[in-house]
């Protein structure tokens, strides 16, 4: 298997894997965000893995555009959406599916003796 199928059968594990708890809980609750605020702030331990979540997404963000920038990510959407809609787990592993396949034809399209741009 390919390094970029790799990445995205971590990117179907990074979205079954969280909503194998998160299914569950909204079977429980339902569409409730009071009851989902408190039971993700119901510790400092919560609050330490959420806060992490949160700044490990504005870095994937941020460097989702400069890649896009760079010419390396076709289109960031379907990252932030992965994000945005599973988590991290989801949206980083797409985000280097997606950035595989460009960077791996412009590395075979330089040839072995010339650096990939």
């Amino acid at each position: 298997m390919s390094l970029r199928y790799r990445y995205l059968a971590l990117c179907i594990l990074g979205t079954v894997i969280p909503y194998a708890f998160f299914i569950p809980w909204l079977l429980d609750h339902g569409l409730a965000p009071g009851a989902f605020a408190r039971d993700l702030a119901a510790n400092r331990i919560s609050l330490f893995f959420a806060a992490d979540i949160v700044v490990s997404a504005l870095v994937l963000f941020r460097f989702s555009w400069a890649e896009r920038r760079a010419g390396r990510l076709p289109r960031i959407w379907p990252i932030y959406a992965a994000t945005l809609l599973v988590g991290v787990s989801c949206g980083f592993p797409l985000m280097l599916f997606m950035r595989q396949g460009p960077t791996a034809r412009t590395a075979n399209r330089a040839g072995p003796d010339q650096p990939a741009p």
